[in-house]
């Protein structure tokens, strides 16, 4: 019953150069893109992993572990889905030497964005087949599909606007194809940032009534053999 996201990037940002370094594209001596640059996009999605090993004290330590307090409704979770969203980028570029420098060019960008993995954990204290285990496999399973629906409905978004940032990139002049490459990609990393905070936040905001602790109230009256568990208190 709980959701956490990670940026991992696939592409190692150097440092920008400073200004004497990487000209505005106004004063570059780089001729425009006359070619479009190409995005390989690639949704990850990934069937959720289940695990029914770990044990109530366990699972919440996944929380501790993660530097996650364990507070609010997680205090009393008796299962938990882990998700671990990811973007890499991986650059192809062209490179022309002029007076002075280079031009750098994208040619085409590899674009992988999604579900890097789901771990659903089910305390071990509930057996396969018994009404509890049951009702908290299908509350983790509601979380995962919350993720996979917000992912679906995200993913041709996500792209369209990176593909529209594309549309308006120009050459880079530098002194460096390396350092050119850092600057032309600057932007559309930024952008891409900015896009997977929005996906986090209404991921998130589709998973918090799960969470909630009228809806806890109403799973714990699903059944009765709830005593091992410390399951949550009605009011």
């Amino acid at each position: 019953m709980f959701l956490r996201w990670f940026i991992i990037l696939g592409f190692v940002w150097a440092a920008l150069l400073a200004s004497p370094f990487a000209r505005a594209a106004s004063s570059s001596p780089c001729p425009p893109y006359t070619t479009p640059i190409t995005l390989n996009f690639k949704t990850l999605n990934p069937a959720p992993i289940y695990n029914n090993r770990l044990s109530i004290q366990g699972i919440r330590n996944l929380f501790r572990d993660r530097d996650e307090p364990v507070s609010g409704p997680h205090e009393q979770a008796l299962g938990i889905t882990y998700a671990e969203s990811v973007y890499s980028v991986e650059t192809h570029t062209l490179v022309r030497e002029v007076n002075g420098g280079f031009c750098v060019y994208l040619s085409s960008i590899d674009l992988d964005f999604g579900w890097k993995r789901q771990d659903v954990y089910i305390a071990s204290e509930f057996q396969p087949g018994t009404c509890e285990y049951r009702t908290v496999l299908d509350h983790e399973n509601q979380h995962v599909s919350v993720n996979n629906s917000s992912l679906k409905e995200f993913a041709p978004y996500f792209r369209a606007q990176v593909e529209k940032s594309l549309q308006t990139q120009q050459p880079v002049f530098a002194r460096s194809g390396d350092a050119g490459t850092d600057v032309a990609m600057k932007a559309v990393e930024k952008g891409m940032s900015a896009l997977m905070t929005q996906f986090h936040q209404i991921n998130g905001q589709r998973n918090a009534p799960l969470d909630s602790a009228s809806n806890y109230e109403a799973t714990a009256g699903l059944c009765k053999n709830w005593n091992l568990a410390n399951p949550p208190q009605r009011r």
